[in-house]
């Protein structure tokens, strides 16, 4: 991409937005994935007589960071205003840019292999639904379909291809979103000290003279779809000659390669990595905390049926595989969870105690059920846009749903009991207090576990 053509790209660059890396309390620079090469060997020094076309600028653990992506990167912050004038190149002012923006993409490629190391996904709707709004906000800067495909074309893509690099960095996106949900939600994070100077620094600079968004508290029980009759004793059965290939002194890894769907691990042997118990779905921590290391047991959870293997435990850590079976769901499945789901909304509607409906079903998932002073605004990542809308001003007492949910295993559906709601009002302090407090502490939280997981990941920096 020549530089006479980033005044009309910038256009299109300005749609590649992470907010923030991941944690924009934390202060990071924004930095979307930019093509990173998984599993990129390092390149010896270019020949004297050779002309350099790209060149490894990072190595993070087994990734890889490419001058182009560098230069990418720089590119879309520059489209931004996020950063000024890129300097030129070569230039010792060029290096210093160069360098805090390599930093910020070594640490989201940490972020990722994190994400993925706890075995999230993105969900494709969510990802086809980011992907689309950003295409619509490239789409806005440009008089004509016509105008916007000959800028395209220009920087060396077609349409296709252009599409495919808005839905990766969306993947990105809520891939990173959904980490930075189940950190903020793990009681292992390290202690750190929140003084209400922070606090009200935070508040004059975030919120100021803005108005109160509407607040609304509620319960929720989330519904997991399971397979019955043929679909069920099929993946138990395959389980069960799996156990059997193991019991016979079959290696766990070369059976995982050989029989697991899940496909983020599969290719490794079925290798988890180092896990914490509240990094993983309670059924499958359940299971993996009740046998010592070396021992195989197995677990049913929303993804599916597993196998599950601790080689190794240190304090509250253990090093795990897994083996994974996806069994086969039917609009049977997915009906009668529905159906069920609304069952248990009826239930929470006569005063039942969710947290005993929650202990009392197997189908109902395992986790936080009470959600206080959540903005309004916030509830369509949480229940898609059907019950953002009908939550967008509700009746306190009233249980709302079913509404179709993704985990990254299969669809499920949940139920939501209203029990507060506050509309729209001036901002206050109090108001914002203990929500300023919690996204402070989780920012210093999160940065204490970025700087534990950059000692403990090979980082190579090359410029």
């Amino acid at each position: 991409m020549r530089l006479g053509r980033i005044g009309a790209f910038g256009r299109l660059a300005g749609t590649r937005v992470i907010a923030g890396l991941l944690f924009a309390l934390a202060g990071a620079i924004p930095a979307p994935a930019t093509g990173l090469q998984e599993g990129q060997p390092v390149t010896p020094p270019w020949p004297a007589d050779v002309a350099e076309v790209d060149r490894v600028v990072a190595i993070v653990g087994d990734t890889a960071i490419l001058l182009s992506d560098l230069r990418n990167e720089m590119f879309r912050l520059q489209a931004q205003g996020q950063v000024g004038q890129i300097p030129l190149e070569g230039t010792p002012e060029w290096d210093a840019v160069a360098q805090q923006v390599v930093t910020a993409l070594a640490d989201l490629v940490i972020w990722l292999q994190e994400a993925k190391r706890a075995g999230l996904s993105a969900p494709d709707a969510q990802v086809d639904e980011v992907a689309d709004g950003y295409f619509q906000q490239a789409r806005q800067g440009f008089s004509s379909d016509e105008e916007l495909a000959s800028v395209i074309e220009e920087s060396g893509m077609n349409m296709l291809q252009y599409r495919q690099m808005l839905r990766s960095t969306a993947e990105t996106e809520v891939l990173l979103q959904t980490f930075r949900q189940s950190l903020a939600s793990r009681p292992d994070l390290p202690p750190v000290v929140v003084n209400e100077s922070e606090i009200e620094e935070y508040f004059q600079a975030q919120v100021g003279d803005q108005t109160r968004p509407p607040l609304i508290s509620f319960n929720q029980l989330i519904v997991t779809p399971y397979p019955d009759g043929e679909q069920a004793d099929s993946a138990r059965g395959r389980i069960a000659r799996i156990q059997i290939e193991l019991n016979e002194g079959a290696d766990f890894e070369v059976v995982a390669r050989q029989y697991s769907e899940d496909e983020g691990s599969r290719d490794v042997g079925g290798e988890l990595g180092w896990m914490r118990r509240d990094d993983l779905v309670p059924e499958f921590a359940e299971a993996a905390w009740r046998v010592r290391a070396g021992g195989i047991t197995s677990a049913q959870s929303r993804f599916g049926y597993h196998i599950i293997k601790v080689e190794n435990s240190r304090g509250g850590e253990r090093f795990l595989r897994h083996i994974l079976i996806r069994p086969e769901l039917d609009d049977d499945d997915f009906t009668r969870a529905n159906e069920f789901a609304a069952v248990m909304g009826d239930s929470l509607a006569a005063g039942i105690d969710p947290e005993r409906l929650q202990r009392a079903r197997a189908e109902v998932a395992k986790d936080q059920i009470r959600f206080d002073n959540i903005p309004i605004q916030q509830l369509t990542n949480q229940f898609g846009t059907e019950g953002a809308a009908e939550l967008s001003t509700p009746d306190v007492g009233r249980v709302y749903g079913p509404y179709e949910v993704q985990r990254g295993g299969p669809t499920e559906y949940v139920v939501v009991h209203v029990l507060h709601y506050r509309p729209e009002g001036p901002a206050e302090l109090d108001d914002w207090r203990d929500m300023i407090r919690r996204n402070i502490r989780i920012g210093k939280q999160i940065d204490a576990l970025l700087a534990e997981m950059r000692s403990n990941t090979f980082i190579d920096i090359k410029l």
